[in-house]
């Protein structure tokens, strides 16, 4: 079809039916301004965001701090704003970087711009969207069934630590028979008790979601986390080399100190120290689980905020 005979189907459609299309399609759906101000956004850019259209219509994109950040922990809509430099240059553009939810959680999406032009060539807008690319399934039981048997943490909607002992006693298992690898992650919140102590336990439970949704979203859908203890979590990660395990701590480590809380007194993060280990041959779970977390108090003794590891040689594995 010819795109004016497209344009003539198009050009009697009312506001509310553009709406009523718009607000079908999955992905998020922003429109911009020349002047980088959201002037359209769509349901599915509230779902994803947990930001109501109300909150962010008429303000411009770098005003939502943090929105994105891409690999590096680098804010795309601050330092290297990709909206401004297709407005400028009319090149569309894909990014692969991490959306902040307005809970607070960071959760990998993918980001699209596409400039918009008058007849006689000008920019006058563009139009942004974004998809989450979050793994979609993390359990192999249904959610409501973990949760009918405890074996789901009900504070933060993620595997319980009975759950861990059932996967970690299987993983050991299935290492030492089949030798199939797997890799431990001991992540430990950085100045819990001070954040309790400063801002309160509804704030500080804020924190512990925050990290416990950051690190559960940017796992692979094979891959476990569950909750330890009050402030700690366990990341189960399997057919994984020591190389990768460190990219993967590291990446995780980042994106929690990347998401922020909004309390009453303003904008709120937590870091988190982490000790990471691959199974060994001898392992039991205890003494995987009492590796990991020496590695993550040595990670607290060097500073916080950082990963440990132990590299082990091939024979030892």
């Amino acid at each position: 079809m010819a795109e004016e005979n497209i344009l003539d189907i198009f050009k009697g459609a009312t506001k509310s039916v553009c709406n009523t299309v718009l607000n079908q399609v999955q992905d998020a759906v922003v429109w911009l301004d020349k002047d980088r101000r959201i002037v359209y956004w769509n349901k599915s850019a509230e779902q994803i965001s947990g930001r109501e259209a109300a909150s962010v219509l008429g303000r411009s994109c770098f005003e939502e701090p943090g929105l994105f950040i891409d690999f590096g922990g680098v804010n795309v809509c601050r330092d290297k704003c990709p909206v401004a430099m297709t407005l400028k240059d009319g090149a569309p553009r894909t990014l692969d970087v991490y959306l902040q939810h307005k809970e607070g959680f960071r959760t990998p999406a993918t980001l699209r711009i596409i400039p918009v032009f008058k007849d006689d060539g000008e920019i006058i807008g563009a139009v942004e969207t974004f998809s989450s690319t979050a793994p979609k399934v993390t359990l192999p039981l249904n959610l409501s069934e973990l949760e009918k048997m405890g074996l789901v943490e009900t504070e933060t909607g993620i595997p319980s630590k009975q759950y861990l002992d059932m996967t970690l006693n299987t993983r050991v298992e299935e290492f030492q028979k089949y030798g199939l690898p797997f890799g431990l992650i001991y992540v430990d919140v950085d100045n819990y008790g001070k954040i309790l102590e400063k801002h309160g336990r509804f704030n500080a439970g804020k924190i512990v979601r925050t990290v416990a949704r950051t690190l559960h979203k940017n796992i692979r859908f094979f891959d476990i986390v569950g909750r330890w203890s009050t402030e700690e979590f366990l990341v189960v990660l399997l057919n994984i080399d020591d190389s990768r395990l460190d990219i993967v701590a590291n990446k995780l480590r980042l994106l929690v100190s990347e998401s922020y809380i909004t309390t009453e007194t303003g904008m709120l993060n937590a870091t988190v120290s982490m000790g990471a280990s691959l199974v060994l041959r001898y392992d039991t779970v205890e003494s995987l689980i009492k590796r990991s977390e020496q590695l993550m108090m040595h990670s607290k003794w060097l500073g916080k905020n950082r990963v440990s590891m132990s590299f082990v040689q091939k024979d030892m594995i």
